[in-house]
């Protein structure tokens, strides 16, 4: 079980870096890490957190989608 909390860190480091680079492939990233991380406080047992990464797991798909709309050229959007 270490190692996916090891892995999970890499890729939420990774998602951060990505996101200052403006980079979308950051959401996809951090999505893959908060699955990680409801994965392990899941075995671990840890509701409280396993709490928190469901939403955080939630609010990074809602925000991809939103800067999925934002990035559309302007002969695109509605």
């Amino acid at each position: 079980m270490e190692i996916i909390a090891w892995i999970a860190t890499v890729l939420s480091i990774f998602g951060i870096v990505l996101n200052a680079k403006k980079l979308i492939l950051c959401w996809f990233v951090w999505i893959l890490s908060n699955i990680l991380w409801i994965i392990y406080f899941s075995n671990n047992f840890n509701l409280q957190s396993l709490i928190l990464w469901v939403v955080f797991c939630l609010f990074n798909i809602y925000g991809w989608i939103q800067w999925k709309k934002d990035k559309k050229p302007q002969n695109e959007k509605d």
